[in-house]
């Protein structure tokens, strides 16, 4: 394995770096790039064919395969690179350069497998931005940005989302971190907004075209990342628990009069700052419904752009574009793709996808309703399909 730390001239800072990464961790070594610094939950360590349990302040290498399994983790780099890593994600670290003395030739990379992170690059810039990438089964992030999240899912697809430098102001002022690239066989799309979002279904396919979430702020990003809730709040958790329960256990025992509703200042400053409330706003599935959200919102786009264009080349009878209320069909021509997508959904589904130069006769009964659609001359290939009865 190659040493990523350069031993030649190790700088005051450098071993100050190098020293706390042994005090952190019983497993550091000397090509430690980083640390374990919050820690909650279970998760795992593949390296070199060894595989162990992660802990707060285990040191991390490159090449690691790092996995949360029922846990949290957030990882420092050497250069203050910040990752975190929610439950179920899956990341590799394949690449780690750093040398203090030299930070021109430093680079960083990595691997999102599956799962939901987000990641900052180090304030001090010792990593050069242009030298980070980072790598999903779908797409490639170019990084000129300091903060972003990515959430792979089941599938390989993948969701970008570049995050602002500060919380906007009241009157709707954000500035991005800076600028991401999302690259795949497809071409790229770039993120210069905050809270701009793309997304990639496959490899080959174009990353959808960028679109700003409304309604979304960094604390309830933060708040899908916490690794544990502040005291004050996991008590209050706890207590509610526990009122629940008692409430439960008899609740004829209660009367409003036993409330002295005027003790407690319910608008103290910090219970202004942080409530339970924030902490549910959003959570991992939330990023989950966006990714396909964004995939329907970019296949709908298409549609109506090539309805404005007419069928074209298509040269499609017997239905409209988009959704005809006659035969009840929703038709759908993904250039991309370069599909014809016919889907209606009356006492039963239909959902056909055949090439646009196709030759296709499409016949479908339903319940007395006959609908008859051709795709060119369509002669090449017919498909019956009769539903109901």
């Amino acid at each position: 394995m190659r040493i990523l730390i350069q031993k030649m001239q190790l700088s005051t800072l450098s071993k100050k770096i190098l020293a706390t990464s042994l005090v952190f961790s019983s497993i550091a070594f000397a090509d430690d790039i980083g640390d374990i610094t919050e820690h909650k939950g279970s998760g795992g360590i593949t390296r070199e064919g060894e595989s162990f349990t992660t802990e707060l302040g285990l040191g991390v290498q490159q090449m690691d395969a790092i996995e949360t399994v029922k846990g949290r983790l957030k990882l420092t780099f050497l250069d203050d690179t910040v990752l975190r890593l929610v439950e179920h994600t899956e990341v590799v670290l394949t690449k780690y350069y750093f040398d203090p003395n030299n930070t021109k030739n430093n680079s960083l990379a990595m691997n999102f497998v599956a799962g939901t992170a987000r990641f900052a690059t180090g304030g001090l810039g010792l990593v050069p931005k242009e030298n980070i990438v980072i790598t999903t089964p779908t797409a490639t992030i170019g990084v000129r940005g300091t903060s972003f999240t990515t959430t792979v899912d089941e599938l390989g697809r993948s969701l970008v989302i570049l995050l602002p430098e500060t919380e906007c102001t009241i009157d709707g002022d954000c500035s991005p971190s800076g600028v991401i690239t999302v690259t795949n066989e497809g071409g790229t799309v770039t993120l210069e907004e905050a809270y701009q979002a793309t997304m990639v279904s496959s490899f080959d396919k174009m990353p959808t075209e960028p679109v700003v979430l409304e309604n979304i702020n960094l604390n309830m990003i933060d708040n899908m990342f916490i690794v544990s809730p502040p005291d004050e709040i996991e008590e209050r958790e706890n207590e509610r628990s526990a009122g629940a329960r008692s409430t439960n256990n008899n609740l004829l025992d209660f009367s409003e009069l036993d409330t002295d509703y005027l003790a407690e200042d319910y608008l103290a400053e910090d219970d202004l700052e942080f409530t339970e409330l924030d902490m549910d706003l959003l959570d991992v599935d939330f990023l989950q419904d966006v990714l396909v959200t964004i995939e329907e919102v970019n296949i709908l786009k298409r549609s109506t752009q090539a309805a404005e264009r007419g069928a074209g080349a298509a040269n499609i009878t017997g239905t409209n574009v988009g959704f005809d209320k006659d035969t009840q069909y929703n038709t759908i021509i993904d250039q991309g793709m370069g599909q014809i997508w016919f889907y209606r959904e009356v006492n039963g589904i239909i959902s056909v996808r055949i090439p646009i130069d196709s030759n296709t006769t499409l016949r479908s009964e339903n319940e007395g309703k006959e609908n008859l659609i051709t795709v060119g001359d369509g002669q090449s290939i017919v498909i019956i399909i009769r539903q109901g009865g």
